[in-house]
């Protein structure tokens, strides 16, 4: 037995987390605001369940291995730290233990990397939707961003875990048990965390399900934290990420035909991944705070690639690549890091996480919003681009055609294309991860009707408060690279403005 005490010292709790700690129930699920303390909901079921199913096997899952190893685990290790609870004497990640005197769980793991060993024999496995965890054996499990994931494959793959430990602690109050945590869910998809909120209300002495806004932890937040958070967003922004308050669903889109289940899909390397946390040191999250590409393995590294931007205060580049399967991917949406972060400084970003791809071609497409400046140069916005591209040693193929095309002609484009079913294109697929904020502007991009059909409602886009990661800014950028590459492969009869390549 490892000769280690566990920490005892003073913790300030907020009450949301002082609910969750003391319920009895074996499910528990949280739907919290930001800032609201759910990492220290994981670190204190960790520490339970650790000291309570001690030599116990649990799982802490999340939709993939690379959002628990760059945004789960950061969190949760510093609020194991507030604990009491060090990385490296209390607890491993990524290693084998290091305790000589070490009581192994009863079912140690195949593989130490992808776990969290603690000094108590009991040890968390890391598991992700990205590939299969059958064959696991559990005997309680957390979940972070639940609503993220997809329940089918949750139940199928992970619950059904939910079976080990019986001869050992089936008396205990902690064995099977469950603890997800999440935000609010952004998309149609993700409601299915409101089943367990609608379970509590039918079985509360099985599952208790506990809604919190970020005000609740007002006392472990900046002084000035919230009027921060109140200036830089929307009042609807606001509402959904601080409030807590859900969202009402955008009716009748620009994007009508856009189903983010059949058209989104996650494609991390975890094997690269993996390479990354150290045999000997464990977990460093150092080495996760500056990836490329090459931590996906949907990037084609011989294959050219095309990018389009959306321009003036707010700059972002979308990235996308055609395939040998016909299928056309948006591999990436690439925002500012800071407000009023320059175009020159974003598409450095850009070439820092590319340096990977072999092939050096890439088609740049743009009009004429392109030919603007901002007056911090003399140079336009084009001109920049392409600059710091060769600059970076990539050959730009420059795809200028003038005029933007009409509202209605994009929306009719976007509902044949998105449905994936027309002969003369591709299949059009989104990387749900690397282009989450290109998939937040499809789904909030409202439309009216025009003088000649739906129109793209862009009002947001003028309103300097807001977040204009989820305005209609990166949706345009998306336009340009699906229109001016493909509208002309669609037969005349649909009336489409066929664009033609302009001459600067």
């Amino acid at each position: 037995m490892v000769e280690i005490s566990r920490p005892r010292i003073e913790v300030k709790r907020n009450l949301m987390q002082i609910l969750v700690r003391t319920s009895p129930q074996k499910t528990k699920v949280v739907e919290g605001g930001r800032g609201v303390g759910k990492s220290t909901v994981i670190a204190d079921e960790m520490s339970e369940v650790a000291h309570a199913l001690r030599r116990s096997t649990n799982f802490l899952q999340g939709r993939t291995y690379q959002q628990i190893l760059t945004r789960t685990l950061p969190s949760t290790i510093l609020s194991l730290e507030t604990l009491g609870y060090k990385n490296g004497i209390h607890y491993t990640i990524g290693q084998k233990p290091i305790w000589k005197k070490y009581d192994y769980p009863y079912e140690p793991p195949l593989d130490w990397g992808k776990t969290i060993a603690w000094y108590t024999g009991a040890v968390w496995t890391m598991l992700s939707q990205d590939v299969s965890s059958r064959g696991l054996n559990t005997c309680s499990g957390v979940a972070d961003e639940f609503c993220e994931l997809d329940p089918v494959k949750f139940q199928a793959e992970t619950l059904a875990t939910l079976r080990s430990g019986k001869r050992y602690f089936e008396n205990n109050p902690k064995w099977l048990s469950q603890m997800y945590v999440s935000s609010i869910p952004r998309t149609q998809e993700g409601k299915h965390i409101y089943t367990f909120e609608q379970e509590a209300l039918t079985n509360p002495n099985d599952v208790f399900y506990l809604r919190a806004p970020s005000a609740i932890n007002k006392d472990n937040l900046p002084a000035d934290w919230f009027k921060m958070q109140r200036r830089i967003m929307s009042k609807y922004e606001y509402d959904i990420e601080i409030e807590n308050i859900r969202p009402r669903a955008v009716g009748g889109g620009f994007y009508p035909a856009f189903n983010e289940s059949l058209l989104c899909y996650d494609a991390f390397d975890n094997d690269f991944l993996r390479g990354l946390v150290d045999n000997t040191n464990g977990y460093d999250k150092t080495s996760f705070e500056k990836l490329d590409c090459r931590e996906v393995y949907d990037v084609m590294l011989d294959t050219e690639l095309d990018i389009a931007l959306d321009y003036g205060k707010f700059c972002c580049i979308v990235t996308g690549q055609e395939n040998f399967m016909n299928e056309f991917r948006f591999l990436s949406s690439i925002t500012p890091d800071a407000p009023g972060e320059m175009i020159e400084v974003l598409v450095q970003r850009w070439c820092d996480y590319y340096r990977p791809h072999r092939n050096r071609r890439v088609v740049y497409w743009y009009d004429q919003t392109a030919t603007g400046k901002d007056g911090r140069s003399p140079k336009t916005y084009a001109d920049i681009v392409e600059e710091v591209l060769k600059k970076n040693g990539w050959d730009v193929d420059a795809q200028y055609f003038g005029a933007a095309p009409e509202h209605h002609d994009k929306y009719k484009f976007w509902s044949i294309a998105m449905r994936n079913d027309h002969p003369g294109l591709p299949i059009f697929r989104y990387n749900r991860s690397k282009c989450k904020y290109l998939i937040e502007s499809i789904n909030n991009s409202p439309a009216k009707e025009g003088k000649f059909g739906p129109e793209k409602v862009k009002t947001e886009e003028r309103k300097t408060h807001i977040d204009q990661r989820y305005t209609t800014h990166q949706g345009d950028a998306m336009d340009m690279i699906g229109y001016f590459k493909y509208s002309a492969r669609i037969e005349a009869s649909q009336s489409l403005w066929l664009p033609a390549r302009s001459i600067r």
